[in-house]
């Protein structure tokens, strides 16, 4: 006894085609030789054997159906193209029982064109077989009793379809009307026969084991994915077959029942009860299978739906464990980027300091020189003074050295005042400077002036090493943005070209070039003469923590950081625009206005 429940759903031989695309992606060279070779051969041998049914005439087993004698003709070439169907596909089987039933009709002297149309008969009862087990999921290996059954009606369907070339034959060969009923009755119940006779035994014996090894070969071949318009599709065709053969041999047996009645003959009472008993015997049987059928139906629906809400429930369960895992990565990430933002304002703040610092130690050793030389022409002009006030305690003064003294409070006052003067620009420059870089406010400013004290501030840098700092710079152009920004720009370009445009003892220029190109935009050019930048390193100067002196304590973060202040601060953009040849060439074009900071966002209160 079989029992549906014990199978096991990964051994069932679902009916999976294998498709041209499938059969040239999978499989070996040797195995797909091997099946092309024996599809061949199939090919031909049913051409032979459907040639040698018409040339031995072969009329097959007598049986007595339907009140005739009927012949059930056994036609090899079917038995081949199911097999095909069965453990292939529909076309591996199609061109065998087409090309061997096409050439048989040749053969026989039908006409092409009823040929042509002929040849079809016998591939749509295989049609059954294929469409039908794509609409609902049995497996085909025949090793329970619902394959069995399952079988058994597409057999019958499938037969009923095929014998429909029946009445092709007897039209073009002029066969009698009292033979029309036996040749259809012979056609599908031979079709019939020889699936339940030699098909079923065969696929019970070898289809396990030809299966596995094709699903070996071609794992990935074929349709697994049964919709709902396969398995309706499958129904009308099981229905529309029974319907067929219902209306074929009602209409066969009252024609053959009306026709001795012309005639005044007594035979068809005979042959009426004889066929109206085997048509009563064959719709019992289409009934239990059509009422298998219905269930086979109705328990795929369940299945379909089943599995359906069980894929929609896992789908849902999915989305909420993904829509969690996504808020969770969302706050993470949130935290993640205020932190990055701290980093990063902590970052240009210590870039800030850093470059104040450079500054306040340009500023303090340009003030020391004229503090120095100020304190040396005071202490002059006081011993000076002690020996005059000594010239006149001794009353020795005499009017030259009085005038002597004068000439020389004269010069070392005015030399006083001179590099007093010097060092107060200086400290004016450097309050100015270090306002910018450290609050950053937006203010108006006169450019050339601006970067003339910003090279001031940076002349012990590069004048240590002996290079020269030029400024070229239109008078009168008024900027309306923020200098701290842009001092720690240029202050950036300058450093980088100290640490990494020159060799060591090697001395260059660093040019800083204005230009105009409308009135609403400034472009600042900056350039140096040095060894320049290597081609593989251009692309990524801009990114953090590149840097070259990763080992001589460099972060990498300068450039990145004169990229966000350009962009985000001055409201333009900055470019590498280097040459082949050596040295650098950084353009920098912002609005002489900048742009409005984005205003801020106002954070929710938690407690609301």
């Amino acid at each position: 006894m079989f029992e549906r429940g014990g199978e096991d759903p990964s051994a069932l031989t679902i009916y999976r085609p294998v498709s041209l695309r499938g059969f040239r992606n999978g499989g070996s060279l040797p195995d797909r030789i091997l099946v092309v070779a024996l599809w061949l051969a199939t090919i031909a041998a049913s051409i032979g054997l459907g040639l040698a049914s018409i040339i031995y005439e072969w009329s097959g087993v007598p049986l007595h159906f339907g009140g005739t004698d009927v012949y059930v003709t056994i036609y090899p070439p079917l038995v081949f193209a199911a097999f095909w169907v069965l453990w292939f596909g529909f076309w591996w089987g199609f061109l065998p029982a087409y090309l061997s039933t096409l050439a048989l009709a040749l053969y026989s002297g039908m006409p092409v064109g009823w040929s042509l149309i002929f040849a079809f008969a016998d591939p749509v009862g295989l049609a059954v077989f294929a469409i039908a087990y794509r609409a609902i999921p049995v497996p085909h290996d025949l090793r329970s009793l619902n394959a069995v059954l399952f079988f058994v009606l597409l057999s019958f369907v499938g037969g009923v379809f095929g014998s429909t070339g029946s009445f092709i034959w007897i039209t073009t060969s002029n066969v009698g009307a009292q033979q029309v009923l036996p040749i259809w009755q012979g056609w599908w119940l031979g079709a019939f026969l020889q699936n339940l006779g030699i098909v079923a035994p065969v696929l019970a014996l070898l289809g396990p084991a030809v299966t596995r090894w094709r699903s070996a070969r071609w794992t990935g071949a074929g349709h697994a994915d049964v919709t709902a318009r396969h398995t309706l599709g499958g129904a009308a065709l099981i229905l529309g077959g029974v319907l067929l053969f219902l209306y074929l041999s009602v209409r066969l047996n009252v024609d053959a029942f009306e026709r001795p009645l012309a005639t005044g003959a007594a035979t068809g009472a005979a042959t009426l009860v004889e066929s109206t008993r085997a048509i009563y015997w064959v719709m019992t049987v289409i009934i239990v299978f059509a009422s298998y059928f219905g269930y086979q139906l109705f328990t795929q629906w369940k299945t379909s739906v089943t599995r359906s809400t069980e894929e929609l429930s896992a789908a849902n369960t999915r989305l909420a464990e993904q829509t969690e895992a996504l808020t969770a990565a969302l706050d993470s990430e949130r935290v993640a980027h205020e932190q990055l933002k701290a980093a990063q304002a902590h970052l240009v703040q210590a870039e800030k300091m850093a470059s104040l610092g450079s500054l306040v130690a340009g500023v303090a050793h340009e003030i020391n020189t004229p503090l120095g030389i100020a304190l040396t022409a005071t202490s002059h002009l006081g011993d000076e003074t002690v020996k005059l006030e000594k010239l006149s305690g001794e009353a020795r003064l005499r009017k030259v050295d009085f005038e002597r003294y004068v000439g020389i409070a004269r010069e070392t006052t005015g030399l006083v005042q001179s590099h007093i003067a010097r060092a107060a620009g200086l400290v004016q420059s450097f309050k100015q400077l270090a306002s910018d870089q450290v609050a950053d406010d937006r203010r108006r400013f006169r450019l050339r002036e601006w970067l003339e004290d910003l090279a001031t501030g940076l002349k012990p840098a590069w004048r240590k090493a002996g290079h020269v700092m030029s400024i070229d710079c239109p008078d009168g152009v008024e900027i309306d943005g923020y200098p701290g920004a842009l001092a720690q720009v240029l202050t950036n370009l300058v450093m980088n070209s100290l640490d990494h445009g020159f060799a060591e003892g090697q001395t260059g220029n660093l040019l800083v070039t204005v230009s105009t190109p409308d009135p609403r935009t400034v472009e600042v050019v900056y350039t140096d003469d040095g060894r320049g930048i290597p081609a593989d390193c251009r692309a990524k100067v801009f990114d953090p923590f590149f840097t070259t002196k990763r080992s001589s304590g460099n972060t990498g973060l300068g450039l990145h950081i004169v990229f966000n202040l350009v962009t985000a601060r001055l409201g333009g953009w900055i470019e590498l625009d280097s040459p082949a040849r050596a040295g650098v060439r950084f353009v920098v074009r912002f609005p002489r206005v900048a742009p409005q900071p984005a205003p801020q966002p106002v954070e929710a209160d938690s407690a609301a």
